[in-house]
């Protein structure tokens, strides 16, 4: 999914790193919930304030991308 994802966005290189930033960050929270601790309570609270926030930039870009195609 990243891989496809990364490479519809190829031809914008500051999408594209935007994109790697955000995939790298949630990429090292996953990793962190795989371990035990205080750090995976603490990721785990991370990672769920990283999918609200890339839930609303998705919902944002699609209607971004609606106005373009209509226009």
């Amino acid at each position: 999914t990243r891989a496809a994802v990364l490479e519809m966005l190829s031809v914008n290189h500051v999408v594209k790193a935007k994109v790697e930033e955000e995939c790298n960050r949630v990429h090292s929270l996953i990793m962190a919930c795989l371990g035990d601790g205080v750090e995976k309570a603490f990721a785990l609270d991370a990672l769920k304030a990283e999918r609200a926030t890339l839930k609303h930039k998705t919902m944002a870009l699609s209607d971004l991308l609606a106005v373009f195609r209509s226009a």
